[in-house]
Order: structure tokens, then sequence, then C-alpha cells
């Protein structure tokens, strides 16, 4: 009678030990950056806080306090001569490089045109005066309706561009608005969902780091440690993406 009961304990715990053994494997398994149902979801080390075409063929990329310029020439194929980052970079982000400018780090920039850029950090922005090279008086600003009439992300945006059509659009999240210019005001109808309607082929359907327009009809989402080229004229994304950042697809895109 002992020695049966015995027998039973061994067989149950066997029988657990088995099924915590089964369950360890399948975790072992379960690649960490899907396993979002276990605990945070991996997310890859972020390349480019902000970045911005400067217009006169250098654009800006900005990453916690430092920033990289690269020379856009839009009649070179990036696909077989890559992005081309200016010698001397990263540099540091200080009242030198960037005179007037309150922060060192960005949630995104624009260039909204006519020699004016808009530097954006949390429910604020400052006005950039291109041509003299220097932060406008009287910054920054709070980012509501009287600012930026239908702008409803009062608490910031997470990326914007001039699409160069007389259109700018800001995103946050999973959402965009499209602004217009010339009447400075969003357009009607917004903020949308970024989906394959809306940005066709574009896979972040919940969110990017920033963007910005390379000049030659391309322009380039981020986010984490990848890219996403899109072709404007044909309004959607290239085939083959998103790819990788590194040496070959964006040389000197480093920040050490």
């Amino acid at each position: 009678m002992n020695v049966g009961r015995r027998g039973e304990f061994d067989f149950l715990v066997m029988k657990k030990l088995l099924f915590v053994m089964a369950v360890f494997a399948i975790l072992l398994f379960i690649p960490f950056e899907e396993a979002s149902v276990w605990g945070e979801r991996y997310e890859p080390e972020r390349m480019v806080d902000a970045a911005v075409n400067w217009g006169n063929g250098k654009v800006y990329f900005f990453k916690g306090g430092k920033y990289i310029r690269y020379s856009a020439r839009p009649d070179m194929d990036d696909e077989l001569f890559g992005p081309r980052p200016d010698p001397g970079y990263p540099k540091e982000v200080n009242h030198e490089t960037w005179p007037g400018l309150p922060w060192k780090e960005f949630d995104a920039v624009l260039n909204w045109g006519s020699g004016v850029a808009c530097f954006f950090k949390g429910g604020q922005f400052v006005r950039y005066n291109m041509i003299a090279d220097r932060a406008e008086p009287d910054y920054p600003l709070p980012i509501n309706d009287k600012t930026w009439p239908g702008l409803i992300w009062e608490d910031g945006i997470d990326a914007a561009v001039n699409w160069g059509n007389g259109k700018v659009f800001f995103f946050k999240r999973g959402e965009y608005i499209r602004y217009d210019i010339k009447t400075n005001r969003a357009d009607p109808g917004y903020p949308k969902p970024i989906n394959y309607l809306t940005w066709p082929g574009l896979v972040w359907t919940d969110g990017i780091d920033d963007v910005v327009i390379w000049g030659n009809g391309k322009v380039y989402f981020f986010r984490g440690d990848e890219y996403i080229r899109y072709d404007i004229k044909e309004d959607r994304v290239d085939p083959g993406y998103p790819k990788k950042i590194d040496s070959q697809t964006w040389p000197g895109l480093q920040w050490k």
C-alpha cells in the first residue's frame, strides 16, 4: 500500500518536471523580439531621432545631442553610391553649431520652406532662420491651435516632413496629419491611420521614428535600426524594404 503511494508520488513529480522542461524548451525557441506576451516587446536601438533636408544639398541627422551632415545629391543613385557623410562628423549640438537652440535633442525637424526650419521637442517648437543660421527670438512656443491650427497633438509629434508639393506631413504613433503650407492649417479629415491604403507598403503602421525627403523623388522612413524607401511618384514603398541601417546602406551613420 505504501509502496504504491510512493510510486504514485514519484510519477506525479516526474510528470510536473517534464511539464516544466517542455515549457522551458518552448520559451527557448521563441524569438526575443516576438515574445511581447511574456514581457516588454524588444525594440532595436533607434538610429535616428530626427532628420531634415536643409535644401542646399545637405541632410542633417540628429541623435542624442549629436548630428551628422550628409551630402544629398539627387543626380546620384543611392543604391549605387550610397549616402555620403561629410567628414568630421558626428558633431555636438551646442550654441556654436546651432546658435540659439534651447535643446540638444529633438523629436523632429521640419524644413518649412522660405528659409525657415522648425525644431520640435515635446509640446514645444522653435523657428530657426536658415539664412541667418540661428534660432529666432521669443522661442520656444507651445504647439497649439494658435501656432499650428489643426495640429491636435499638443503634447508633441514623432516626425515631420515637407513633401515638396505645398503639404507637410506630421506623424505621431500610428496616425498622421496633412498640413497645408499656404493656408497654414491642417487639412480637413485628419488625423488618419497609417495603413496599406494611406501609405502603401509602409509596414510600420504603429509609428515611425522619423522621415526625410531626399530630393530625388524618394523619401526615407526610419524606425529602430531599419529604413524604408518610399517613391513619391508611385506613392508607395519600393520593393525589398525594410532594410537594415548598416555601413553599406548608410555609411557613416554612426554616433560614437
